[in-house]
């Protein structure tokens, strides 16, 4: 017999969690319930709307959006909020069983109080996390923090008035098993609909882009040509400002810098920025990838980790087609002058360190290693992330104590920042286009296979797969802006009009020749720099800073049609005289691109004025000579005969006009043509020009001392002088 009254047959035993407990136990995982939905909707909105901030974002201190977008907010796949809304969701009925006093309801109370232990020995590492790692607290979180503190205390109460009892193992297995039912059944429908929604608002997101695609070629269409828009790099660095249409409609404006703009300012910076891109800058892919994306960041942005993780799979993915840039925008004043204060404090150094690693070419190890990190960013953590990237630790600590060297290209990044008008970060620019927010990696992926699909279209078109009235090709050149070069060698219409079209016989033409048919073409004359690059098939860089872009080493390919010399692929092998043949009749000499004709031929002015004038490339008659990085300027910019030739270049496609009308321009003589413009001394010490001779019948002869023919010429010139 027994005493204890309360396990008498007339007073059966009490249940393990009693009305009050239960009550209290439902009510916090409702409350629970709500916080963690809540937490899963918000990530949803940080991945699929980049306008979104949610009602915790408070500041740096208490901010959900930072915990949110932390690697640390998923787990296996999935928010770790929707873990915690699983668990709630079953915790409901699983303490409705718990009520009874059979054996099977003290285990499952047993297995709550021990599971909730572990919750909140979880709860403990999240706050760690928060504290120490991210430096932002979600209140939210907090909530739910206090949540499980709550369900564990409420259950641990109950734990301990109970009598111990001994429960057999089938007990065991029967309440682990409905346990397991019990979860799989609220986990399985809850992940179904996360999966449902989620894919919900990433076809809202896709459309809503595909629309405003579509939107923005539509708009363009009356006005610019197949492929006009191309952002492949660009122009000279010394270009004056000059206006554009791009795909979005927009006029697109291009500053001396070489930045390539848009007017219109979003609340997150520029609609269109073309970023230049610098041979100091961290990049990562080919320069000639038909897609250029360029992200702004800060390495102690939430969401510019987030951003990397959702980037890592696309670069693999990828590969060579895509060029990634980093630019440096840290969020606080000590290093940005743009920001007027500090939100991220650690900001800097961290810049610092990754500026210093990539001196020694680790930037992008460097770079992972911080976003990938455990601790926060401090000098000394930061420092042994550099050392486990392979740095030189004496070279590293040097260029972290020099401020100036340290910084420098931060400054550089954040005064580009502040002209695309941007406050916060991530900012990403795929080929020009603003793309802000986090954004999922489906979302990323559909802007790069549009990007892709917008270079295909421009290469077939500049290649004459699809009609194209300029004959023009777009490269990248210097700073990032875009130039756009004839396909083929000018010929000349029947108003001096430079004109690019296949089949007919180029112009022969001396320096102001040229330069005046591109101008009235509305044109210029490529510089060489320009020139180089699109016969190369990589930015011509002059390495050795002496003004001549041939002599040092070479980027790209030596011939435009690859890195060796090929007989018979261009129209270099001819010892004789002229003529050079039709323009694109050699139809394997061509570059990459579509320019035709640069190896062999004609040997081409280039040059923007009387100082940089030279002779790019070499004519018929050089053999295996005749390569891209072949000058002359041993010749007078007069010079012109059946050898000489160009060919004009812009900054945005120019069509043809549709009153020209081909003639060829191949006469030597000079009767009846202006006298050149010249200035020189007499020997009575005299200054003497061409305005001297106005009205009065010119012969002008120039020849030099060691020229055999002019020795012959100067008696005849005499007796003329009598």
């Amino acid at each position: 017999m027994t005493n204890n009254a309360s396990e008498s047959p007339n007073h059966p035993p009490k249940p393990v969690l009693s009305a009050t407990s239960t009550r209290l136990s439902w009510a916090l995982c409702l409350i629970g319930s709500a916080l963690s939905s809540y937490l899963v909707r918000v990530k949803l909105r940080l991945e699929f709307d980049p306008t979104f901030e949610s009602s915790c974002n408070l500041g740096s201190a208490f901010n959900c959006d930072v915990v949110q977008t932390s690697e640390a907010s998923n787990a296996f796949g999935y928010p770790l909020a929707l873990w915690g809304l699983i668990t709630y969701l079953a915790i409901i009925p699983l303490v409705w069983l718990a009520r009874t006093s059979t054996p099977r309801a003290v285990v499952l109370h047993r297995a709550l109080f021990w599971g909730g232990c572990l919750v909140c020995l979880h709860t403990v590492y999240l706050a760690y996390l928060s504290s120490f790692v991210i430096g932002a607290y979600c209140l939210y979180c907090i909530g739910m923090y206090l949540v499980n503190i709550g369900l564990t205390v409420i259950l641990g109460r109950s734990l301990t008035k109970r009598t111990k009892q001994p429960i057999k193992p089938s007990h065991w297995l029967q309440s682990s098993a409905l346990i397991a039912i019990i979860l799989l059944a609220f986990g399985t429908l809850t992940q179904q609909g996360y999966t449902s929604v989620r894919a919900s608002m990433k076809q809202v997101r896709i459309a809503a882009a595909k629309a405003q695609l579509d939107k923005n070629k539509r708009a363009s269409a009356p006005t610019t040509p197949a492929g006009a828009n191309k952002p492949i790099e660009g122009q000279d660095t010394t270009a004056s400002p000059a206006s554009a249409t791009v795909a979005s409609g927009l006029t697109i404006r291009t500053h001396a810098m070489g930045f390539r703009y848009s007017e219109e300012v979003l609340r997150k910076g520029r609609s269109f920025f073309e970023v230049p891109v610098h041979e100091e800058d961290f990049a990562l892919g080919p320069v000639d990838a038909p897609v250029t994306i360029v992200e702004f960041a800060d390495f102690e942005c939430g969401y510019c980790r987030a951003l990397t993780a959702n980037i890592k799979p696309l670069k693999a993915k990828y590969g060579p087609k895509v060029r990634w840039v980093f630019k440096h925008f840290p969020l606080d004043n000590h290093c940005n002058k743009v920001m007027k204060g500090t939100q991220h404090p650690d900001a800097c150094i961290a810049a610092k360190a990754a500026n210093c690693a990539g001196i020694q070419g680790k930037f992008w190890p460097m770079h992972d290693r911080i976003y990938d990190r455990k601790l926060r960013i401090n000098a000394p953590n930061l420092r042994d992330w550099a050392l486990e990237v392979g740095v030189d630790p004496i070279a590293y600590d040097a260029c972290f104590a020099n401020e100036k060297v340290a910084h420098a290209k931060t400054r550089r990044d954040s005064r580009a920042g502040r002209f695309a008008r941007i406050a916060g970060t991530p900012r990403t620019y795929i080929n020009g286009h603003l793309v802000p927010g986090i954004n999922a990696t489906e979302v990323l992926d559909y802007y790069i296979q549009s990007a892709l699909r917008e270079a295909s279209n421009v290469r077939r078109a500049d290649r004459g797969d699809t009609k194209v009235e300029h004959n023009m090709v777009s490269h990248r050149g210097a700073q990032g802006a875009v130039f756009w070069i004839d396909q083929y060698e000018a010929s000349l219409d029947s108003k001096g009009r430079a004109i690019s079209k296949p089949n007919v016989r180029p112009a022969e033409a001396s320096w102001y020749e040229a330069k005046s048919a591109c101008e009235k073409a509305s044109k210029r004359l490529c510089t060489e720099r320009q020139w180089v690059t699109a016969c190369t098939g990589a930015l011509a860089i002059d390495d050795n800073k002496n003004g001549d872009y041939t002599d040092d080493n070479v980027e790209g390919s030596l011939f435009p049609y690859g890195l060796f010399h090929e007989a018979g692929r261009c129209n270099d092998n001819r010892r004789g005289q002229g003529p050079p043949v039709a323009t694109g009749s050699m139809p394997k000499c061509v570059s990459a691109a579509g320019v035709f004709d640069q190896s062999g031929n004609l040997a081409e002015w280039t040059g923007a004025d009387e100082q940089s004038a030279v002779l790019s490339g070499t004519d018929f008659r050089w053999g295996a000579k005749a390569t891209c990085l072949k000058r002359q300027r041993r010749f007078g910019l007069g010079y012109r005969n059946v050898t000489t030739g160009f060919r004009c270049c812009a900054d945005n496609p120019v069509p043809a006009p549709n009153d020209s009308s081909f003639v060829a321009s191949h006469d030597h003589g000079a009767q009846g043509k202006d006298v050149p413009k010249f200035r020189v001394k007499t020997l009575g010490g005299d200054s003497m020009t061409e305005a001297s001779l106005k009205g009065k019948v010119t012969i002008v002869s120039f020849f030099a001392s060691w020229c055999g023919p002019c020795r012959r010429e100067l008696p005849d010139l005499q007796k003329f002088f009598k």
